[in-house]
């Protein structure tokens, strides 16, 4: 009896000193990761003298407002967030439509041609058509400077479908078969079983496709022209660019007698950019959390 305690003295002992070096760990990674933010918050809201003179830290000094004022002056910051938002969703609810649609026919026992299909994806994954012939293809099907030329190209992705197809194939194969024996169709056994079973997939993806839009702006800088159909990432790029040249009418007086830093403009920007998806996330965690427990419980 002594010994088997003694042997549970020493698994308690080591389980404690691993769980305290574990925590020591990612509370080292925890400020490794957010002190950058914190100090791109801190450029973003310090006066001129403070970052010049390298006293800004993880906290401002010296509450200075002028860039996000100068950045929100902009007239078409708040049309550009809109047309993100528009741009985001759509794209989401494309992408999980199409793939959740495509990946329950490829899980499928008894289609003929999956194998065709799978294969077909497969090979997009190794190759693609690259950038020229993309926009001559978006050109020709007379999608340049609209929003379908940002929405369409992402709206499928063959890694995606092959996760879901995964994903699916672990639900058990007599719930499907019991609701065809009730007469549910394909369709209604996918969107009344499948789907619900599957919410922190579709939590995941979902918010991987709205936080990849929103962070992008290639895209849009070869295939959206018109100011007003442009994301917020091509307005705010081209004020951090402005920024950083002097070329800004309304900032030249300030950059010149230095009472504004160029960085309180570019930082400012960084800040709108992350920001509506830093106060989304939370929420959408949440529900991601609950996905998982529900799909758990269910499968």
């Amino acid at each position: 009896m002594k010994k088997e305690q003694k042997v549970r003295n020493k698994v308690y002992i080591g389980s404690r000193t691993f769980d305290v070096c574990l925590i020591i760990f990612m509370a080292l990674l925890s400020i490794v990761f957010i002190y950058p933010f914190l100090n791109v918050i801190a450029i973003s809201l310090s006066s001129n003298r403070m970052i010049s003179t390298g006293q800004v830290t993880f906290y401002p000094k010296e509450i200075f407002l002028e860039g996000y004022r100068l950045l929100f002056k902009e007239q078409n910051i708040f049309r550009a967030y809109g047309n993100t938002i528009v741009i985001a969703v759509a794209t989401m609810i494309l992408s999980l439509s199409l793939t959740s649609l495509l990946a329950y026919v490829l899980m499928v026992p008894d289609f003929v041609l999956k194998k065709g299909l799978a294969i077909f994806l497969l090979i997009t994954m190794f190759f693609s058509g690259g950038t020229v012939p993309t926009y001559i293809l978006i050109q020709k099907l007379g999608l340049y400077d609209t929003w379908w030329a940002l929405i369409l190209p992402g709206a499928l992705s063959a890694y995606n479908v092959f996760i879901y197809r995964a994903f699916y194939k672990g639900i058990s194969t007599e719930i499907r078969e019991a609701a065809r024996i009730d007469g549910a169709g394909e369709f209604r056994i996918l969107t009344t079983i499948y789907v619900p079973l599957s919410k922190a997939l579709y939590a995941t993806f979902g918010l991987m496709s709205v936080v990849g839009v929103w962070n992008s702006y290639y895209e849009a800088l070869l295939y959206i022209k018109e100011p007003d159909r442009q994301p917020i990432q091509m307005l705010l790029r081209k004020i951090v660019f402005a920024s950083g040249t002097d070329s800004m009418n309304d900032t030249n007086l300030m950059l010149s007698n230095g009472t504004l830093n160029p960085l309180n403009v570019q930082y400012a920007c960084v800040v709108a950019t992350i920001g509506p998806i830093l106060l989304v996330y939370p929420f959408v965690q949440k529900y991601f959390v609950q996905g998982m427990q529900i799909g758990a419980v269910k499968g």
